[in-house]
């Protein structure tokens, strides 16, 4: 018990190693026994997802997790990045399980929309704010950088190629949170770039399609920055902005029904990339995954009776920390935001 009590307080494996004597492996069994025989494959009640990918190694070798956005627990991980690790996740869930979903979210991957229509004939695909815009930086801003640099090395420009070199956090960051001294250097290159100037106001419209009440005025607004992004004149957007509008757009406008925010896949992905760390040296992925599982458990919820002026707790997980406002139910287990 001592081996396990210092991993789920502390995560590292070689600090009840060396307290214990134990060697390294049988710390890492002890706790993986553990782990499996706490933790197992539920759906549970979730209707809400979201599907994301993190790298476990170099090379290009990466995992998928789902993740339940309500409760913020992590539902599944598995290896591989793939449609068919999408696929294998569905049929877990089996038909009624898959039927209760109402959205799943994710990246752009081409044949994912196909997966959500063929396993859930209620959910809607979703995708969300931080990938677009992600892409867009990659495909457009990133691509007409690089293509400026070198047009300027090889008109013998050092300087210039220089500062477009090192200027893409700057191009890639939301205008409003640089400082003023960073903003003074973006003007001074959109001033003398105007490709990389029409793309970062494009960039800087994507998030008010995402923050839109309703599906026709998210409608509306993709639409005015399709126009803007057709007429601008410039490939890499012009190019980029075809593509969306016709494979994606659907999926960017059905973020306005559910706002599945970017935070919870942000938080996650970095506290993940904190147990890869802590985990340094283990190459057993199925210990790994579990790891992940065990530290996304979902948040509690903090109830009241509705029918009582009594309080209880829900507790999704053994996570200990309770949800800061109550829901109201009628019974345990039927809860509403009302």
């Amino acid at each position: 018990m001592e081996v396990i009590e210092d991993l789920e307080r502390a995560g590292s494996i070689k600090d009840p190693s060396e307290r214990t004597g134990l060697k390294w492996d049988n710390c890492k069994d002890i706790h993986k026994y553990y782990l499996k025989s706490s933790l197992y494959f539920d759906l549970g009640d979730a209707s809400i997802l979201a599907i994301d990918e993190f790298s476990i190694r170099r090379g290009h070798i990466y995992a998928t997790v789902v993740i339940d956005i309500r409760t913020r627990r992590v539902i599944w991980v598995g290896y591989g990045k793939s449609v068919a690790q999408v696929s294998d996740f569905f049929k877990k869930c089996g038909t009624e399980g898959c039927k209760q979903l109402k959205a799943v979210a994710k990246d752009q991957n081409a044949g994912f929309a196909k997966c959500v229509e063929k396993y859930c004939p209620n959910a809607k695909v979703v995708y969300d704010q931080f990938h677009l815009i992600s892409n867009f930086g990659r495909m457009v801003i990133s691509a007409i950088r690089i293509t400026l640099s070198k047009q300027c090395e090889e008109n013998g420009n050092k300087e210039a190629a220089s500062l477009l070199k090192g200027s893409s956090s700057l191009l890639l960051t939301r205008n409003s949170r640089l400082p003023d001294n960073r903003r003074t250097k973006l003007d001074d290159i959109l001033k003398f770039y105007t490709d990389l100037n029409k793309a970062n106001e494009l960039k800087e419209l994507l998030p008010e399609i995402f923050q839109s009440t309703s599906k026709e005025e998210a409608e509306k607004l993709w639409s005015a920055w399709y126009k803007l992004a057709s007429e601008s004149d410039v490939e890499e957007i012009t190019k980029f902005a075809e593509t969306q509008n016709e494979n994606y757009k659907e999926g960017i406008t059905n973020a306005d029904i559910y706002h599945i925010g970017t935070s919870v896949l942000e938080g996650i992905n970095n506290k993940i990339k904190v147990i890869k760390r802590v985990a340094f040296g283990s190459r057993d992925f199925d210990y790994f995954f579990l790891r992940i599982m065990d530290a996304f458990r979902g948040k509690p919820a903090f109830v009241k009776l509705k029918s009582t002026d009594e309080y209880c707790y829900i507790l999704f997980s053994a996570f200990n920390k309770f949800a800061e406002e109550p829901i109201y139910v009628d019974s345990i287990g039927a809860y509403d935001d009302g």
